[in-house]
């Protein structure tokens, strides 16, 4: 397989070979989820010629969709009419198709409009375009083009998106992540991509996750067509199939719930906030109650809330809130700044806590995250199902869902039993640095988890109390993924703490606060050091 060198072009095949790549994975890994117009633009990719593979790689890669016929000159193509005409008759593409004429004309330069369009009078391009619009039909825009330019557009774009989709998991990712990793960029986890972890069993649950991503680009619309809100609460009925679905929904309702409650329209706001299972939905729901008179709802709401908090934020609200019985604070130090105010207040705090005896790093959450991370590696990269759709991934896709853990109990507690032997955590933190030191994984920072403060740990902080901090954290990322204090600080054996910073003015967020609760029940030293001056 051709292989990236940095500073010098890529291989001729480069981009082609991994397109063929994706392709076959995904016919041979998802073939009962593809359909009769995916099977056709699947085969005539990989039945044309090299050049037309390359070419059409190429232009998959380009921002489109329509993309100008004399800006396709790639060496490794050779003649691009041949090229592209193979394409044209294989129903990949295709030239010259009706376009808006406004999209059309943006692909020329100011001279060559000037040029077609004589006649036409503006200061700057998008006025002169918009003058074109007004003045002649899109038809007659298309034909005066054709004197000057040629365009082509990828036909089949729907089926490669399904590919791409069912190969990455989702539409973000394209090609290029091929680029990042065969550069040497990022090294990757060997992890199990199999019938086990697909995000999709069969076809219809498929086209249920692209429905509602078609939903969602329409729910952004809503201001433009009137009723178009009401029509997409009726499409939001059915529940959903998949944890992705669930996901997707929840983004459209808090969309539609946020657009209706600007315009007062508090029931139709309520109706979709009471179908989304994602926050802010039940904090918006109490204030609209509370708004409306209902304090009894709101209360019986923020109890909910606060028995089984969604995240931190979910959390700290309930919390906050009077109904709830308050904990005492957190425990804070304040120093008096001589002078002006540091630019780096937490660099400044921490050589203020380690001048006399110790040592510091300003980590934030790379500490706790990576901790979790060392220690629940293999568990991570579980074979979970939908967790591992291609070989490009920094860590599963519900990494930070609500149901990562419970989906992984059982390995997760038999981690747990293992690290609680004598001397377990230390080992395994020595064992998977040393094994994984650069392998990507988003939640271990390699920088920030050195050799040097592995050694640190194994030595001056009590293994159970790494245990209990990484326990908690891999539990609950979806709600502790933030919010982690600044500093650890280690003053000698068994005596360290955790310090969040704080300068002039500045306050706890949510996050914060949420942590510092978490660090008071693990029974973990922690504090906030507020500088003033």
């Amino acid at each position: 397989m051709p292989q990236l060198v940095s500073q010098q072009p890529p291989p001729a095949d480069y981009y082609a070979t991994n397109l063929r790549l994706l392709l076959t994975e995904v016919s041979g890994r998802y073939h009962d989820l593809l359909d009769n117009a995916d099977y056709r633009f699947v085969s005539a990719v990989l039945s044309a010629s090299i050049p037309a593979q390359r070419l059409f790689a190429r232009l998959l890669s380009r921002r489109g969709p329509w993309i100008r016929v004399d800006s396709l000159d790639y060496p490794e193509v050779g003649e691009t009419e041949p090229a592209l005409e193979a394409l044209r008759g294989a129903g990949l593409v295709a030239v010259d198709p009706d376009a808006p004429a406004d999209v059309l004309l943006n692909l020329l330069t100011r001279p060559e409009l000037n040029k077609l369009f004589p006649g036409a009078r503006a200061r700057t391009k998008p006025e002169f375009i918009n003058g074109c619009v007004a003045r002649y039909t899109d038809s007659a825009i298309r034909r005066r083009l054709q004197r000057r330019i040629h365009w082509v557009c990828v036909d089949a774009f729907g089926s490669f998106n399904i590919c791409r989709l069912l190969y990455f998991g989702d539409e973000r990712q394209d090609l290029s992540t091929f680029v990042v990793q065969d550069l040497g960029i990022l090294r990757y986890e060997p992890y199990e991509i199999g019938p086990s972890t697909r995000s999709f069993d069969f076809r219809a649950q498929l086209d249920g996750y692209l429905r509602l991503r078609g939903l969602s680009l329409l729910s952004g619309r809503v201001d433009a067509f009137p009723g178009l809100a009401s029509q997409l609460l009726l499409a939001l009925w059915s529940e959903p199939d998949t944890r992705a679905e669930q996901r997707e929904r929840n983004g459209i309702l808090l969309r539609l719930a946020r657009w209706h409650e600007r315009r007062g329209e508090f029931d139709e706001a309520m109706a979709c906030y009471a179908r989304a299972t994602a926050h802010p939905a039940r904090e918006r729901r109490v204030r609209i109650l509370k708004r409306l008179g209902d304090g009894c709802g709101a209360e019986m709401l923020i109890n909910q809330i606060a028995a089984q908090p969604w995240g931190a934020e979910e959390e700290d609200f309930a919390r906050r809130h009077d109904q709830l019985p308050r904990r005492s604070g957190a425990r804070w130090t304040l120093c008096q700044l001589a002078g002006r105010v540091p630019a780096g207040i937490e660099g400044h705090a921490l050589r203020l806590l380690a001048a006399n005896v110790g040592a510091g790093w300003h980590l934030e959450n790379r500490f706790s995250l990576g901790l979790a991370g060392l220690l629940y590696w293999d568990e991570i990269y579980a074979p979970v199902k939908g967790a591992f759709t291609h070989r490009f991934q920094l860590g599963p896709r519900d990494l930070f869902w609500p149901d990562f853990a419970p989906a992984r109990q059982p390995l997760l507690q038999a981690r747990t039993e293992m690290l609680s032997g004598p001397g377990a955590v230390a080992q395994r933190m020595r064992q998977v640095w040393a094994a994984k030191a650069g392998t990507a994984n988003r939640l271990v920072s390699w920088q920030a988890f050195s050799p040097h403060l592995v050694a640190a740990l194994e030595r001056q902080v009590p293994a159970e109390a790494l245990l209990r901090l990484a326990e908690r954290v891999i539990t609950n990322l979806y709600r502790l993924r933030t919010g982690f204090p600044d500093l650890l600080m280690i003053y000698g054996s068994g005596a360290y703490e955790f310090v969040e910073v704080k300068g002039p003015g500045d306050q706890l967020q949510p996050a914060q606060r949420v942590w510092l609760r978490e660090l008071d029940e693990l029974g973990l030293p922690n504090r906030v050091l507020n500088l003033q001056r």
